[in-house]
């Protein structure tokens, strides 16, 4: 991204003219080395733009998560080439239901939508930075403020902490990346394109994988392409999915020349586009069958039982490092809690789904004789001394013959946990994750309460 600063009157960078193209000029010579530019302005005063990195601008923020999901791969493309006329391949409705986009600070991203939103929109634009009166092509309906003037604003912040979930606040980065997004995947013309083909890193669980699935179908539905999964592509055989799940394969007539391939799993998901889709996971995914099995052990297993579902994330949760409710609540709150619900709804029993070993051990102790739970492979956190990802943690303990019958034993406990989960009367759940997605869409919006342990502890 190139930034805006004073001219540098020491050195002599390359010269080029202010005008709207300015930032793809400066681009061209970006791709070749150059760093620093001076900008000749007639109407108003000469600047100097500086790029830097897009991704290591970000990670390089404080507010960034100290996390290796976020940290481990590329999240912001860098955009050395865009073209603000291609509105085909644009995602302009981002900014539908504002009235106003605020930028706190003017730079080559926010300059570029802030011109879109004038041309393409009824939207009010305002600055909080001074430094976007240099760009002279921007109409009068551009205002300098220190804060929106209107109630209904978009918000783009200063900071790079990749906010892709909120719908009225972003980075600069992040609204860039999500309205551009197809254009970084592919030059191809938007109405040659009929399918895309995702690849989703082979370090994410089952329910990672289709809930990422279902979020980018449905964001791309939107522009008339289908998805699927490239072969292969999880740690999870083609055999297994096809077994368990319902899944789109590829389609016979997909070629290089109608689609897309998607194989930066971070940049391509972690954007307001992937993410502000809600994982649609109900029991339509699931091959009848397998359902049918789950539904026969539910029936005996509860049958007459008025039971609390305790979903407790742990390990590699914790290990990640996440932020808000998708950080794992301390065990000390998360039993006070149990105990709390228990006493004042008369739960018979508590179905505990958790991978964490001592998080069973805890919930055994504290509720002696009220537990119920399916076998699941269970860890603790020194497991990950020296890896990151249960994925890693089963081939690091497993020879290659006994991987896949591994794999597919703990998907099925898994899905039968939180199947289990879903039959509850409520739910509790430590953290936000893949777990609470897919036990909430099973549940089918019938749960009494439906509560995370971490938006309910005081904020710190």
């Amino acid at each position: 991204m190139l930034t805006i600063t004073n001219w540098d009157q020491n050195n002599n960078f390359r010269e080029l003219q202010s005008a709207p193209g300015v930032f793809h000029e400066a681009l061209k010579y970006v791709v070749r080395g150059e760093t620093r530019f001076h900008v000749r302005n007639d109407g108003g005063a000469d600047y100097d733009l500086i790029y830097k990195q897009n991704d290591a601008l970000a990670k390089a923020d404080p507010t960034f998560p100290d996390s290796a999901f976020f940290k481990s791969e590329l999240i912001f493309p860098p955009y050395y080439f865009y073209d603000e006329e291609d509105l085909n391949r644009i995602n302009l409705d981002i900014l539908d239901g504002f009235d106003e986009v605020f930028f706190e600070e003017a730079n080559e991203y926010t300059l570029t939508i802030a011109r879109l939103a004038l041309r393409h929109t009824r939207l009010a634009v305002t600055f909080a930075d001074e430094r976007a009166r240099v760009c002279t092509w921007l109409s009068e309906r551009t205002r300098i403020s220190l804060a929106p003037e209107t109630a209904n604003a978009l918000y783009v912040q200063k900071s790079y902490y990749p906010v892709y979930i909120t719908r009225d606040r972003f980075c600069s980065l992040g609204l860039f990346h999500s309205m551009f997004l197809l254009q970084w995947l592919t030059d191809m013309p938007r109405e040659k394109i009929r399918y895309l083909e995702m690849t989703i890193r082979k370090t994410e669980g089952i329910g990672s994988i289709l809930s990422t699935y279902s979020k980018v179908r449905q964001a791309f539905e939107k522009l008339g392409i289908s998805v699927y999964l490239s072969p292969g592509c999880t740690r999870y055989s083609d055999h297994l999915l096809s077994r368990y799940f319902t899944l789109g394969v590829a389609p016979e007539d997909a070629t290089p020349s109608n689609t897309v391939c998607a194989k930066c799993f971070n940049a391509f998901v972690l954007n307001h586009f992937i993410q502000r889709n809600q994982a649609e996971l109900d029991l339509g995914i699931l091959q009848p069958a397998f359902v049918d099995q789950m539904r026969e052990y539910a029936d005996h297993v509860l049958e007459g039982k008025k039971a609390l579902g305790v979903l407790l994330r742990g390990t590699d949760y914790v290990i990640a490092n996440f932020a808000g409710n998708y950080r794992p609540a301390d065990i000390d709150d998360c039993v006070r809690l149990i105990r709390e619900r228990m006493e004042r709804y008369g739960y018979d029993c508590i179905f505990l789904a958790t991978e964490d070993t001592s998080s069973l051990e805890r919930m055994l102790m504290e509720f002696p004789h009220r537990i119920i739970a399916v076998s699941q492979e269970r860890h603790s956190v020194s497991d990950f001394k020296e890896v990151k990802f249960i994925s890693d943690l089963e081939k690091h303990e497993l020879s290659s013959q006994d991987y896949e019958a591994v794999v597919e034993n703990t998907t099925v406990n898994y899905l039968y946990a939180m199947y289990m989960l879903s039959r509850c009367e409520s739910l509790l759940a430590n953290c936000m994750c893949s777990g609470v997605n897919f036990a909430t869409s099973f549940n089918g919006g019938k749960y009494v309460r439906n509560e995370i342990v971490a938006d309910l502890l005081p904020k710190p």
